[in-house]
């Protein structure tokens, strides 16, 4: 109840009166949500695997979501430039690995595969890839011909531009609030319908 309160009172601070309901679906009625992660931080994966992952692939909220991924979480550059992830350098080359998924695979099939490996703290790129019969040549070969502070440069500078405490933190909307970050860890789905009803006049299926 504490998250529904919340949300409503940031939507009212933030978006003013809904939109009235549209017929069909465009572009415009997308929620933009963007997560702010690392590889191998136990939260983060149990995010991804049991809150974020069900949401939009199970539950089917892809295809009203603007998803973006970014991982890079408290990793940082060191004197010489180099990323230094928080959790060594087998983290890094993890976040590099998704960077690469990202770069060449569209929203959906990326998050079925970066699920899909955040449920070990190992490469599971080929096992995963094969479950979905995802072609990974590319991705392979992004991560074979690059380095990983070059992989992760972009991602850098998307988490240096937002002020967090930790991972995973959540963009909700284009707003990173704390609170409702911290809220949304638990509770993504049934905070994800109600900013949705209320931003765009809509209930989702199964909501």
């Amino acid at each position: 109840m504490k998250a529904f309160a919340f949300v409503c009172l940031l939507m009212m601070g933030l978006m003013g009166v809904a939109t009235p309901t549209r017929r069909h679906l465009v572009q415009s009625d997308r929620l933009p949500v963007t997560l702010y992660y690392e590889a191998l931080c136990p939260y983060c994966m149990e995010f991804v695997t049991t809150k974020l992952g069900p949401s939009m692939l199970r539950r089917n909220r892809l295809p009203f979501t603007d998803l973006k991924l970014v991982p890079y979480g408290n990793a940082a550059r060191d004197d010489y430039g180099n990323v230094d992830c928080q959790h060594g350098v087998k983290e890094c080359e993890l976040n590099a690995w998704h960077g690469c998924i990202l770069e060449h695979h569209e929203i959906k099939d990326s998050l079925r595969l970066i699920a899909c490996m955040m449920r070990g703290k190992r490469n599971r790129l080929v096992k995963c890839a094969g479950r979905f019969k995802i072609n990974v040549d590319n991705v392979k070969n992004c991560k074979r011909s690059r380095t990983v502070n070059d992989i992760l440069e972009k991602y850098g500078e998307e988490t240096d531009a937002v002020s967090f405490q930790g991972v995973p933190a959540i963009s909700l909307n284009n707003v990173y609030d704390e609170s409702l970050s911290a809220n949304l860890t638990d509770h993504f789905d049934a905070i994800f319908c109600e900013m949705y009803k209320e931003k765009f006049n809509k209930v989702l299926d199964n909501c």
